[in-house]
Parts: structure tokens; C-alpha cells; sequence
């Protein structure tokens, strides 16, 4: 399956030179995860032909986090932000986008505590955002389960689906776990979202961060490639959406509003820094998530199309918006 990307020709950052090693900066959220974070942390610091810089941000853990994460500081690649209670993850990732000292990155990449990165990673997406002179790159991944025998199970999580005109406005590109993006468009979009006023932090971080890079005209690639092994464990704050509990959730999550109410958040955030191009028509989308009328919904049916990668979430969000539970 090949790999996919969307936005402007003119956001595309130029090809860099490959003749010196590359650094990236990692942006490591945790809180109460000693029990992965030594193997993540040694699947970050193992990356292959790039150079690491990890900067952690723990959220009031209460088991051995801190102290795992104060003799990682030992390695100087790595440091540890002063202590904090944040609440959620995406507080705590929106605090290291504002906090973390990019100092000569020439990318940034987001990491949870749980996960095991393949040692190419970074390598191989250094080089798709070179190849396809894009600003920011994710990748499908591959979610494994931990069985009694100690075995897994494992199943590709497939986000690659192509990418269509206003996506951004009810998904991610995928696991926030999985993004890379250049420096400078790291820059732009910490900009907007530690300082604009209608960032919602009820949002989450990763949806947020492909939002306002794709209303920037910034242009994004989604790999096809897994990148990473994406544990499944019951205290994932989200995870691969398999099964019935998941779609419980999600279904109560759009019956009641909420989700509709997060798309609101980010169509209007995404109207107010967009390009003159985009901006005229997400000032018009914008207000049919206010309030679930039947007007709103016939109008956001013909967006379907436009709205989600997937053919299946395509169909079910049309459902979810001909029988009002939208």
C-alpha cells in the first residue's frame, strides 16, 4: 500500500542535506508507566543514523516513573522537565510543546511511555519528508497484545488511507506516537497552540497538532509502513479502537455530543489561522457542528466524502447524521 499526503505545493519544506547526522528532538509524556518505559526509552535512545535528544514530561506519577526517568537523565541525551499534574495526556503533551527547548533539531517527534519504536523509525521518516518534499509525516502501526504464554498477538492498525480535503476536521492522522515533524513547522504549530485562544485542551494533542498543520498549508504524508510495535494494555489512554468496548464508546461519545462538540472546537481554531484559500470555507463548516439540526446534518451528509479517510467511518458517520445521533 503505497503511502499518502495532502496540502499545498508551496508548504513543502526543501530537500535537506543528508551529509551530517540528523537530530531530532522527542517529546516523552508519561505518568505511572515504569512498567513499559524502560523498553521504550531504550527503543528511542537505539534509534539507527539519527541523532536522539529526549525531553520527558511526567504528570504526578506516583509509581517508579520519576526515579526511572532521573537515571535515564544520566545519559545526557536525555532530560527531565521540572514535575507537574496535568490531568490528561494531551495537557501534558501541550506542555512539552511549550516548554521543550528545540535548540537544533531539525525535527520533533511525539512519544508515549508503553510503546517499543523499530529502530528505523526516525531514519525512515527523516527520509519520506526529504523524498517527498512534505512538513510533517505519521505511519500506521502495529498493535500487539501481551497473551498469559507471553506471547502476542499482533494486527497492522491501517490510518493510511488517502487523505481528503477536510479530514482534519473529525481525525488525526493516526497515532500522535507516530508523528514527525520539521523543525519548522514544529515551530508554527507550537505557536498557535500554546498561545491562540480557541486551542480547546479537551481536544486531543494529536488531532489538534494535524489539524493546524494541514490549515497552515503545510503539507502532510501518512506511511503505510508500521514504524513502531503500539502496546494494548487496559490502561491505554487511547489505543487501537478494536473490538465492542471501543465502539461503545465512541457511539456514546457521538451521541452525546461530545464528539461534535470537539469538532466544533477545531473547526474554529482551524478557520481562525487557516490561509486565505482554506479559510472561507471553514468559517462556512464551522457552524453546522454547533447544534445538531436537521439542516446542519443534510448539510454535513454532502461533506461526508470529505470528512473521513475510511469507507467504513464514511459510512458510518453518514448513518450516525440521517439518524440524528450525530
Amino acid at each position: 500500500m503505497p503511502d499518502r499526503l495532502i496540502g499545498s505545493e508551496q508548504g513543502g519544506a526543501a530537500v535537506s542535506n543528508h551529509s551530517a547526522e540528523r537530530r531530532v528532538l522527542v517529546l516523552l509524556a508519561t505518568h505511572n508507566g515504569a512498567r513499559y518505559l524502560r523498553e521504550q526509552l531504550d527503543s528511542i535512545l537505539g534509534q539507527q543514523g539519527v541523532a536522539v535528544r529526549v525531553v520527558a514530561s511526567d504528570d504526578g506519577s506516583t509509581d517508579a516513573t520519576p526515579s526511572l526517568l532521573a537515571d535515564a537523565a544520566a545519559d545526557p541525551r536525555v532530560s527531565v522537565l521540572p514535575p507537574g499534574r496535568f490531568g490528561t495526556p494531551q495537557a501534558n503533551f501541550l506542555r512539552l510543546l511549550r516548554d521543550a527547548d528545540l535548540a537544533d533539531a531539525d525535527a520533533v517527534a511525539l512519544a508515549d511511555q508503553d510503546d517499543i519504536w523499530h529502530a528505523d523509525k526516525l531514519a525512515r521518516q527523516l527520509e519520506l519528508l526529504d523524498r517527498h518534499a512534505v512538513d510533517a509525516t505519521s505511519s500506521n502501526v502495529t498493535a500487539f497484545w501481551e497473551r498469559p504464554d507471553g506471547s502476542r498477538r499482533r494486527e497492522v492498525i491501517d490510518k493510511a488511507q488517502p487523505q481528503r480535503e477536510l479530514d482534519f476536521l473529525l481525525e488525526s492522522a493516526g497515532p500522535g506516537c507516530t508523528f514527525l515533524l520539521r523543525s519548522t513547522a514544529f515551530l508554527s504549530v507550537r505557536d498557535v497552540l500554546t498561545t491562540h485562544p480557541l486551542v480547546d485542551p479537551s481536544v486531543p494533542h494529536d488531532w489538534l497538532i494535524y489539524a493546524v498543520t494541514r490549515a497552515l498549508g503545510l503539507r502532510w504524508r501518512i506511511d503505510a509502513t508500521p514504524t513502531m510495535d503500539y502496546r494494548q494494555h487496559d490502561r491505554n489512554a487511547t489505543g487501537a479502537n478494536r473490538g465492542v468496548r471501543p465502539a461503545l464508546v465512541r457511539a456514546r461519545r457521538m451521541a452525546s455530543g461530545a464528539y461534535r462538540m470537539q469538532a466544533l472546537a477545531v473547526a474554529r481554531l482551524t478557520a481562525a489561522v487557516a490561509t486565505p484559500a482554506l479559510r472561507p470555507q471553514l468559517e462556512r463548516i464551522a457552524p453546522l457542528f454547533e447544534r445538531s439540526t436537521f439542516a446542519s446534518r443534510a448539510a454535513l451528509r454532502r461533506l461526508v466524502p470529505e470528512l473521513r479517510r475510511a469507507p467504513g467511518e464514511r459510512r458510518l458517520l453518514h448513518i450516525a447524521l440521517r439518524l440524528g445521533t450525530w
